[in-house]
């Protein structure tokens, strides 16, 4: 029993949790970090999303379990190694996906709606979607800005569609490097197979876009430092040189070390992006929750 319990949590894959962070956005930003009720809100928002969220990869490696064991690394993951049984993994999915509309609908309808969506996208994304070129890389974007839309939601503030295409474009940029690790990958026969949309990127393609999605980046956030209206607005324009740096530093870690095939993993694992994003939160908790 405690190693399939293990197994479960391991499927879980709750590393990738840092995703939903996201939610605390609207808090961090709309200078409510250190309201208790709204920090209780989005903290709840936030278990229910990762609740769901662990319940769309327990279907993603349902469906591709075949496929998983092909690859060196996916193939270490608790379903494809044949640790948790196929109805095991069925009814655990469907114990997130519960659990997670429940928290979601505590908080408010709003949230459970956001919630239902991103998981119907994601399904969709698992059968189908994820092998239309371009699509695929959006659908992956929509999913964060459904996480940033749900920290407003859950506590009733109002976030600027400025802000909103950031996390749009950064998602997008993220995403771009994940495809162009996976290409690389299967162009140097590091693993045995790839995603059947790879065949109609090429490296070149994705290094366009992701130029495209860093300017766009870049000056959405520029102006969403100007357009900011409420306390100590003046001051956010400074942190777009640690931004700056940010998007620089993972550019070069994508196309001059060859990485980006897990954003959460540079995070740790790379010092400079660490120190960076840990130097913008001190920032942006000081100019607008001080």
């Amino acid at each position: 029993m405690g190693d399939i319990i293990m197994s479960v949590v391991q499927e879980m894959r709750p590393s990738q949790w840092t995703k939903n962070m996201l939610v605390y956005a609207a808090l961090l930003f709309g200078g409510s970090l250190f309201a208790e009720n709204k920090l209780l809100l989005t903290t709840v928002a936030f278990g229910a999303f990762c609740l769901a969220s662990s319940g769309v990869y327990f279907v993603n490696d349902i469906a591709d379990v075949e496929k998983d064991r092909l690859n060196p690394k996916k193939c270490k993951r608790p379903i494809a190694a044949g640790k948790i049984d196929m109805p095991i993994a069925c009814v655990c999915a469907v114990l997130l996906f519960t659990g997670g509309g429940y928290l979601s609908y505590t908080v408010n309808e709003g949230c459970f709606s956001l919630l239902a969506v991103y998981v119907l996208l994601n399904i969709g994304y698992t059968f189908y979607l994820k092998h239309i070129v371009i699509i695929d890389v959006m659908i992956i974007a929509a999913g964060f800005v459904i996480r940033a839309v749900m920290g407003a939601v859950a506590i009733g503030e109002d976030m600027t569609m400025w802000f909103l295409l950031c996390v749009m474009f950064l998602s997008l940029f993220l995403a771009l490097g994940k495809r162009r690790h996976e290409l690389v990958a299967l162009e140097d026969n590091k693993v045995a197979q790839g995603r059947k949309v790879l065949q109609f990127y090429s490296v070149d393609l994705i290094d366009q876009f992701m130029t495209i999605a860093t300017t766009a980046l870049l000056i959405c956030y520029a102006l969403f430092t100007v357009d900011v209206n409420t306390k100590n607005h003046e001051s956010m324009p400074y942190t777009v040189p640690l931004a700056l740096y940010g998007m620089f530093y993972y550019l070069y870690v994508v196309r001059v070390k060859h990485g980006g095939g897990a954003p959460d993993e540079a995070l740790y694992k790379e010092k400079p992006i660490m120190a960076v994003v840990l130097l913008y939160l001190v920032s942006i908790i000081v100019i607008r929750n001080l």
